[in-house]
């Protein structure tokens, strides 16, 4: 290489001069092919030593020019590129540290500052855009709304405040052009300001918004996974409210033959009992439909009577009756685990059925929090022509009016703390499958 040719390397100086001086001017067709290719050279410490190397290399070339020849000495011909890539082997900021080093990281930080500066300046459409959809009908923002502008953009960016910490806070303030008079301004006098206030300063670093696309996509992830299990928590809760109400249908179809079984009835309005498994003097007996419409309930309520017949009362259906008391039977229920007719009242009654249902088929836990167990204020109790009593309330979570099934063993007290004057709320809990009110709360109760 001829001394001339390496005039432009002597005493290279590797500094910001430098830096500004090797990026490419233009961002044409180049920036299609490899966009930022200069500054990725520049960030890897690529370009830098490169230029060293040929700096080093055009003096080489000099020593041995001064020496008489270029053969080698009868050797193989001196190769420059061999000699070249040798030297970057040798030279690479990855593989040595040395009083270069500094100089490697500094001009990589100004490399990821030019990085962010131009993927700022590539979202000029964007930024356009977002103007427009601001702007009045003559396409200007007044200077007060600026930085409402600034905040749509990093809210749009997904930047979370990193855009607008890093603007001043008097945006344009000195800036006067002749087309924002009366303190307007145009989006073109914007960007004449943007590009120069981000061309002479750090705004945001271009990993900013590589954190703000995972984030993004983090938060698509979640949205989606969101989704998808709510489709799944709903498909469940659809077959706990079919199970619930296929076995409401069984329990509604056997209590209406029992209110018209002839052995039922005597129990139930007459005294008549049944009391263990003998049969006693002029007692109900044993054996038929009655005795198989009770086992058949007992079922419903989990506790079958496993040995047949499926009507006769023996041992395997006394044993069912005394699980069922033990679990669910009336406070202060009869002794010696009669059938009587308070005992059989509490087993055909349907508030106390569906307290069983919800209990032992709950609604499925939703794993983002959704609580199927809502508080919620009772209103009002509604006039209906419907078997069951209805009440208007309001959600507190959500502030949604339902109308939820109330048990009739809360329609007194409920209907009683309504017409207080003392305007306390009835709060409820309720559940969201069946829509039905499980616990009324005693009165001071918030919870």
């Amino acid at each position: 290489m001829a001394r001339t040719s390496g005039e432009a390397l002597k005493n290279l100086r590797l500094d910001a001069t430098f830096f500004h001086r090797v990026l490419q001017k233009d961002g044409g067709a180049m920036e299609v092919i490899a966009p930022d290719y200069d500054i990725y050279l520049m960030e890897t410490g690529v370009m830098p030593l490169l230029l060293q190397g040929l700096d080093a290399l055009s003096r080489h070339v000099d020593k041995l020019g001064q020496g008489g020849g270029l053969s080698g000495g009868g050797k193989a011909p001196f190769n420059p590129l061999t000699w070249l890539a040798q030297y970057l082997l040798r030279n690479h900021p990855s593989k040595i540290r040395d009083h270069r080093t500094p100089i490697y990281q500094k001009l990589g930080e100004m490399a990821n500052i030019e990085r962010g500066r131009r993927c700022l300046l590539r979202r000029r459409q964007q930024m356009q855009e977002e103007w427009e959809e601001l702007a009045n009908s003559n396409a200007r923002l007044i200077r007060t709304e600026l930085h409402q502008y600034l905040r749509r953009l990093d809210d749009k960016w997904n930047l979370e405040g990193a855009f607008m910490q890093n603007m001043p806070a008097d945006i344009m303030k000195t800036e006067r052009t002749a087309s924002s008079d009366e303190g307007d301004v145009t989006f073109l006098d914007f960007w004449e300001w943007f590009e120069g206030y981000v061309g002479s300063h750090d705004v945001l670093r271009a990993s900013a918004f590589d954190i703000a696309a995972r984030r993004k996509e983090e938060a698509e992830r979640q949205a989606k996974r969101a989704e998808e299990d709510m489709v799944r928590h709903e498909k469940v809760m659809q077959e706990v409210l079919e199970l619930r109400r296929g076995l409401e249908d069984q329990f509604a179809s056997i209590c209406a033959d029992m209110y018209t079984d002839e052995v039922i009835t005597q129990i139930i309005n007459k005294g008549a009992v049944i009391q263990g498994i003998q049969e006693q003097d002029g007692g109900p007996s044993l054996q038929g439909v009655h005795i198989e419409l009770i086992i058949s309930m007992l079922r419903l309520w989990g506790f079958p009577a496993e040995a047949p017949p499926a009507d006769t009362w023996n041992e395997a259906a006394l044993a069912a009756w005394q699980l069922w008391l033990e679990a669910y039977g009336p406070d202060g229920s009869s002794p010696h685990s009669r059938v009587d007719s308070v005992n059989l009242r509490r087993l055909m009654d349907r508030d106390a059925f569906q307290a069983f249902l919800i209990q032992a088929y709950p609604a499925p836990e939703f794993e983002v929090g959704v609580e199927m167990q809502h508080t919620v204020e009772v209103r009002n109790i509604l006039i209906t022509d419907d078997i069951d009593v209805l009440v208007e309330a309001v959600d507190e979570e959500t502030g949604q009016t339902r109308q939820l099934v109330l048990p009739e063993g809360h329609v007194e007290e409920v209907r009683r703390r309504l017409a207080a004057s003392s305007g306390e709320p009835v709060l409820a809990r309720v559940d969201l499958v069946s829509h039905r009110v499980t616990t009324v709360l005693p009165s001071g109760n918030g919870a």
